[in-house]
């Protein structure tokens, strides 16, 4: 990668207003597009990794995300949940560089990316191996590039070896800080899942085990 060390710059130009008519999904049924089913969503998303257009089709997403007929399907590469956490990532002052992004979701790089991935990293911690590639990427660009590529780039911390906990008690115990931040930024539950890719139940256990410690601590 010859830019992912410099300062992202701007485009002199502006991607021509007709960009749709170059997107891969020219002619998918539109219920297809905008269905919520796992797999149709897959097999959406795998259109969409060879698609020319998907960083502005992204990118307009992200703008236009109040829109409701967004709140679906799969737009920009990126299914309804992790477009969510994306939002969510824009809250905590996180945006990726999209370019860059891309970059690190190409065939060129996947056999050093898979590799990171198999291991169980967060995007945290894969940002820091690719310094070993001489490659300064933010956190939440790597998480990008992960979703484009097909993977989870879930940030929640994989169980160990021996590790018995299950997902809500993970949760519970690395997850507190950035869960309050993001409900003091008034984030609601089911976004504050979507920004951790865990289930509501998961998060909904983590909370009412914080509450619970609170209510010791404060006791004594």
């Amino acid at each position: 990668m010859t830019t992912a060390t410099r300062l992202p710059t701007r485009n002199a130009t502006r991607p021509a207003a007709n960009w749709r008519t170059s997107a891969a999904c020219q002619g998918v049924d539109l219920d297809t597009l905008f269905s919520d089913a796992n797999r149709t969503q897959e097999r959406i998303q795998g259109i969409c990794r060879g698609c020319p257009v998907r960083l502005t089709c992204l990118r307009d997403a992200l703008n236009y995300e109040a829109d409701s007929y967004m709140r679906w399907g799969v737009v920009g590469g990126l299914t309804t949940v992790q477009r969510r956490a994306l939002m969510c990532e824009d809250l905590l002052g996180n945006r990726p560089d999209l370019r860059q992004a891309r970059e690190l979701a190409s065939p060129a790089w996947a056999s050093r990316m898979r590799p990171l991935q198999y291991r169980g990293l967060t995007p945290a911690q894969m940002a820091v191996e690719l310094r070993g590639h001489r490659v300064l990427a933010s956190p939440v660009t790597v998480r990008l590039a992960v979703w484009w590529a097909g993977g989870k780039g879930g940030i929640v911390d994989r169980r160990g070896p021996g590790d018995t906990r299950q997902l809500w008690e993970l949760v519970r115990d690395g997850s507190r800080e950035v869960v309050d931040r993001l409900r003091q930024l008034g984030v609601g539950t089911r976004d504050v899942a979507a920004y951790l890719l865990v289930s509501e139940d998961a998060l909904r256990r983590a909370i009412t085990a914080w509450r619970a410690q609170d209510a010791v601590e404060v006791a004594a």
